[in-house]
C-alpha cells in the first residue's frame, strides 16, 4: 500500500513544499521505494511508493500527463488492467508505460469523472487539473484504501492515512466524541467519521471535487439491489461462481514478488489459497511464488485451526507455515495509538501482525486474505419470499426439500407459508408489521455506558444512519448491510495499516467489485440451504479442498485474547475516571467500573469485551489526544 498526499488552496495561494514534505513524512512506512513531491502553483502533490509489480515501476508518481494539465497520486491497484487497458487503447488513448497509475490518469482524461464506472480494484487517488485550479478524489467501491481529508472553506488537505492529514494542519483538532461513544457502546453507525473533530474519511464508493472554493461529495457506486443472475441449474451457478472467483484471486496476485496467503483453515482463505495453488501449478499464476501462513493457536483452545490447515497442506502438497499469535503487552497498543494517531487496535487484529511480519521476510508485498467471505456468501433467510416474488419455483423447491431434509416437514411447511404470506403483503405493510413485532430495539449493546448527552448524541447518529435505507424494503436494507457494516470497514482499516507498516499490502479477492455484485443479483438459495451455508462455494471448491474443511461448520474464536488485559485496562480506566474530565463526559464511571468488576473470572463469551476495550481505547485517546501532533 503506498500512500497519496495532497493540498490544495482554493484562493490560489501556492502551495509550500514544506507542508506536502510534512504530511509525507508522518506516513514514511509507507514509502521503503521512494517518495516524491510536485509543485503545482496552489497544489503540492505527494507519493508514498510501495511498489508491488514490474507495472509500478514503470512510473513515478505523482505522475502527470503529456501537457501537464492533469496530475495523478494513487494508492491501489486496477483489478481488471488487462480489460481497462484493451478498452483505452482501442478508444485511442496513448498509454505512455506499464503502470496502473497511467491507466487510472487516461481513463479520467478520456471519460472524466465517469472513469469510476470503467475501474474496479482497491484504490484510492487524487486527480489535480492545473488549468482549472480543480481537484477529483475517489476510493474504490468498499473503502479498503482510506482516504482522510479536512476541509475548513479554503484549504483542502488529504492522505492515507490520519497522520499526514494532521501534520498539515496548523492546529491539532479537538477528539470527535461521538466517534468515540460508537467504540464505547459497541454501536457502529457512521463511515465518514474519525476520532478528531473535522478530519474526515471518504466514504466507500464515493468520491469529492474542490473548485471555487466548493466542496462537493457523491457516491458513484451503489450494490444492485435486483436478482438479475438466474440459471435453471445449480450447475450452472457452481461454474459461473467457480470461474468469478478464480479471476478475482488472480487479479488480486498479480505481483513480481512472492505472493502470501492468510490461511486460517477455514472455508474462505482455504479456498484462495487452494485456488491460487491450483493456478501456480498449472503455470497461470500471475507472480513467482506463492507461500502460506497460518496462525498457530495453542492446541485444544477454541482458536486452534490446525487439523484443518494440516488437510489443506496434504490436499495441496504445498507447506503452509505456522506463526505464534502476536500479543504484546498493553503498553504496545498506547505506543502504537500514538504513533497511528487514533484508537488503539483491537487485540483480535493485532494477533494477526505476526502473519505480515513473516510474509514480509518471505519477500512477499502483498497477501491475499478471506475477508468478505462471511459478508457475501453465509446467505440471508428470507430464500422462499425472494423465490416468490421472481416466480423462481424451481428455487422453492429445492430451498423446501432442504429445510425438509435439514429441519422436518413441520418446521418447512410453516416457514414456506408465513413467507409466502408475507410476501403477497405490500412493502409498507410487511415492514410495518415488523416493526411492530420487534417493539423498540436498544440502539446498542453498551448505550447505557455512555453518559446521558452522549446516549443522545448516540441516537442521533443511530437514527441518521437508519434513515439512509429507511426507504428500501425489508429485504433490501438486509442485503445492503452487509455493505455499509461500519465496523467490518474499521476492521479492514485497522488490519491494513498495521501491515503496511511491515511493508505488505492486503488484497481481498472476496470484496473485489464483481464478487460482490454477483453475490447480490443471484438468489439467496444458492447460499443458504437448510443449515448449510455458502452453499454454493462448498460446492464449487468441493474438487480442490479437503472434505473436513468442505463439510466444516465451526469457526475458530479469538475473544480470549482480550482477556489478559483486563486487569491493567481497568486500572487506567480508573485512573483516567479520576484524572480526565473529558472522559468523565463521556460515559458514566459506575457503570464502566461495574462492568469490569463483574468480569472478574467471568467466562469469555459472558464478558462485553467491545465495549470494555472501547472503553479503555477512548480513555487511551483522550489522554494522548492533548499531546498528539
Amino acid at each position: 500500500m503506498s500512500a497519496i498526499a495532497v493540498i490544495l488552496h482554493t484562493d490560489g495561494e501556492p502551495a509550500a513544499a514544506s507542508a506536502i514534505s510534512a504530511m509525507t513524512a508522518a506516513m514514511h512506512y509507507r514509502g521503503q521505494d521512494g517518495v516524491h513531491h510536485q509543485l503545482l502553483d496552489a497544489c503540492g502533490m505527494g507519493h508514498c511508493a510501495l511498489q508491488i509489480s514490474a507495472e509500478d515501476r514503470d512510473s513515478v508518481q505523482p505522475l502527470s500527463d503529456d501537457g501537464s494539465r492533469y496530475t495523478i497520486s494513487l494508492d491501489g491497484y486496477v483489478a481488471n488492467y488487462a480489460e481497462l487497458r484493451r478498452d483505452l487503447t482501442q478508444r485511442g488513448a496513448r498509454l505512455r508505460n506499464r503502470s496502473d497509475a497511467e491507466l487510472v490518469l487516461q481513463a479520467f482524461i478520456l471519460w472524466g469523472q465517469e472513469c469510476l464506472d470503467h475501474i474496479d480494484g482497491e484504490f484510492a487517488f487524487a486527480i489535480y487539473d492545473r488549468v482549472e485550479n480543480a481537484l477529483f478524489c475517489a476510493c474504490d467501491h468498499t473503502g479498503l484504501r482510506q482516504l482522510h481529508y479536512h476541509w475548513n472553506g479554503r484549504t483542502f488537505v488529504a492522505a492515507t492515512d490520519i497522520t499526514g492529514v494532521l501534520a498539515a494542519l496548523d492546529e491539532r483538532p479537538d477528539p470527535n466524541l461521538g466517534y468515540l461513544a460508537e467504540h464505547i457502546a459497541n454501536g457502529w453507525f457512521t463511515c465518514d467519521e474519525t476520532p478528531w473533530q473535522g478530519i474526515m474519511r471518504l466514504p466507500r464508493g464515493h468520491c469529492l471535487t474542490v473548485a471555487n472554493g466548493k466542496l462537493q461529495r457523491r457516491e458513484y457506486w451503489e450494490l444492485p439491489l435486483d436478482i438479475t443472475t438466474r440459471y435453471r441449474t445449480d450447475g450452472e451457478y457452481i461454474e459461473h461462481y467457480r470461474s468469478l472467483l478464480t479471476e478475482c484471486v488472480a487479479e488480486a496476485g498479480r505481483s513480481d514478488h512472492p505472493v502470501a496467503c492468510e490461511v486460517s483453515g477455514g472455508l474462505d482463505s482455504s479456498a484462495i489459497f487452494a485456488l491460487a495453488n491450483h493456478m501456480d501449478r498449472a503455470g497461470k499464476w500471475p507472480s513467482p511464488g506463492l507461500a502460506g501462513f497460518t496462525l498457530s493457536a495453542p492446541r485444544g483452545t477454541p482458536a486452534d485451526e490446525a487439523r484443518y490447515v494440516e488437510a489443506l497442506v496434504r490436499s495441496t502438497g504445498r507447506a503452509i507455515e505456522g506463526v505464534p499469535l502476536f500479543c504484546p503487552d498493553l503498553e504496545w497498543f498506547e505506543a502504537q495509538a500514538n504513533s497511528d494517531q487514533r484508537l488503539p487496535f483491537l487485540p483480535n487484529t493485532v494477533m494477526l501482525r505476526s502473519l505480515a511480519k513473516a510474509a514480509s521476510e518471505q519477500g512477499c508485498r502483498i497477501s491475499l486474505t478471506g475477508q468478505g467471505g462471511d459478508q457475501w456468501l453465509d446467505g440471508l433467510p428470507h430464500y422462499y419470499r425472494q423465490s416468490l416474488r421472481g416466480a423462481d419455483w424451481r428455487g422453492f423447491r429445492q430451498s423446501f426439500g432442504a429445510d425438509r431434509r435439514a429441519r422436518g416437514l413441520g418446521w418447512s411447511t410453516r416457514q414456506a407459508l408465513r413467507q409466502s404470506l408475507v410476501a403477497a403483503l405490500p412493502d409498507v405493510v410487511r415492514d410495518r408489521l415488523r416493526d411492530l413485532r420487534d417493539g423498540e430495539r436498544s440502539i446498542a449493546s453498551g448505550a447505557d455506558w455512555l453518559s446521558d448527552e452522549m446516549q443522545m448524541v448516540l441516537k442521533q447518529r443511530a437514527d441518521a444512519f437508519e434513515a439512509e435505507t429507511a426507504a428500501l424494503p425489508a429485504d433490501d436494507r438486509a442485503k445492503r448491510g452487509k455493505l455499509v457494516e461500519p465496523f467490518a470497514l474499521l476492521v479492514y482499516d485497522m488490519l491494513n495499516l498495521q501491515s503496511v507498516r511491515l511493508g505488505v499490502e492486503n488484497r481481498h479477492p472476496m470484496l473485489s467489485r464483481k464478487f460482490m455484485e454477483f453475490s447480490a443479483s443471484t438468489p439467496e438459495h444458492i447460499r443458504l440451504r437448510g443449515f448449510t451455508t455458502k452453499y454454493i462455494h462448498r460446492e464449487a471448491m468441493r474438487d480442490l479442498l479437503p472434505r473436513a474443511i468442505v463439510d466444516r461448520e465451526d469457526k475458530a474464536h479469538f475473544s480470549q485474547t482480550f482477556a489478559p488485559y483486563l486487569p491493567e485496562m481497568q486500572a487506567f480506566i480508573a485512573e483516567q475516571l479520576d484524572e480526565n474530565t473529558q472522559f468523565r463526559e463521556v460515559v458514566k464511571s459506575d457503570i464502566v467500573c461495574g462492568a469490569f468488576d463483574s468480569a472478574k473470572g467471568a467466562a469469555i463469551d459472558r464478558i462485553p469485551i467491545w465495549s470494555l476495550w472501547g472503553s479503555y481505547a477512548s480513555a487511551v485517546f483522550l489522554e494522548q489526544a492533548p499531546n498528539l501532533r
